[in-house]
């Protein structure tokens, strides 16, 4: 009984424990004032082989995106992204912002914390501040950083003093994050080395794992850490997809389910999102049938509930 306790007490420490390890970054806040003072010597920063300018007159046409009503079925499809406020497509790979748009609205409330801890180009976080949300961003790679920051560098008629923080550092090391004090993740990864978001080598950057069992085990960190930093009874949405090796499918999106399912969640909802608009599917359209092999068009947005204290959750066993 009382090894029994003692594995019961490691189990739980475990858990509310940062995943900090060797080589993983702790978050730095980078701040509105650390934006200003890059825009004195830079005007632009660099994502893949992108050049994206910085410090550009925004020319706002619409706070909130046209006849927008929150989707009820389990196929997601957006064929025309939305470019309301300062969303912008030219951060390659980034959710349209519907998707965030959707999440945020159906899973919390407005003061609550959203947290994206691979924010890319800060489009969960301008839905957060559109949506009056409080958020917490988060990137490895310091351009994504500066472009959150252009893009959060706006106001807006109706916000009402929520803040959108954002750090460098690493999604498997929330140092800088409570236990328990986030009420909604929603975050898109890397798909392993599908692209790669960095111009040079950043240590622990996802997108330059070309190993799927080590991206798998990376992902297994970024779940537990995910756990430990969400309320009880919250929701935690991740959109992934799968590759393609030697002309046969690569299934990764099974991978990073289980390692949330492993690391304590419940399985809310399973979302196919139907992609659009690829700059290489003319390209890959021709190799598909010279090769025969079939483009995958598709995305998965898992939904997970994290359960609550005490909750019976052998019910959902299944």
């Amino acid at each position: 009984m009382a090894q029994q306790k003692k594995a019961q007490k490691r189990k739980k420490k475990l858990k509310e424990t940062p995943c900090i390890e060797s080589g993983y970054a702790t978050m730095r806040e980078v701040a509105q004032s650390d934006y200003l003072d890059y825009l004195k010597k830079h005007k632009e920063v660099v994502i893949e082989d992108t050049k994206i300018p910085l410090g550009e007159t925004k020319k706002i046409k619409s706070f909130e995106p046209k006849e927008f009503d929150l989707e009820c079925t389990s196929v997601w499809s957006f064929p025309k992204r939305g470019d309301w406020a300062t969303h912008k497509g030219d951060y390659r790979g980034n959710w349209a912002p519907e998707i965030p748009r959707n999440i945020i609205l159906r899973y919390s409330k407005p003061d609550d914390t959203v947290l994206d801890q691979m924010m890319g180009g800060g489009t969960t976080l301008i839905e957060c501040k559109l949506l009056n949300r409080n958020a917490i961003g988060l990137d490895i790679n310091p351009a994504a950083v500066m472009l959150t920051r252009e893009r959060l560098n706006f106001n807006h008629p109706n916000e009402d003093g929520t803040t959108q923080k954002t750090y460098l550092g690493d999604a498997r090391n929330l140092d800088a994050v409570k236990k328990e004090s986030v009420d909604l993740i929603a975050t898109h990864p890397p798909y392993a080395n599908i692209i790669s978001y960095s111009k040079d080598q950043i240590d622990g950057d996802l997108s330059k794992v070309g190993s799927i069992s080590q991206f798998d085990w990376e992902i297994k960190k970024i779940a537990k850490e995910s756990f430990r930093v969400l309320r009880p009874g919250k929701y935690c949405a991740i959109l992934i997809g799968d590759t393609r090796k030697n002309k046969h499918y690569v299934p990764i999106t099974p991978l990073v389910m289980n390692s949330f399912l492993e690391a304590g969640f419940l399985l809310k909802e399973d979302i196919i999102k139907r992609q659009w608009q690829c700059k290489t599917t003319s390209f890959w359209s021709r190799k598909s049938k010279d090769y025969n092999f079939l483009l995958i068009m598709h995305e998965h947005l898992y939904i997970f509930r994290k359960p609550e204290e005490g909750e019976n959750i052998d019910k959902f066993r299944y």
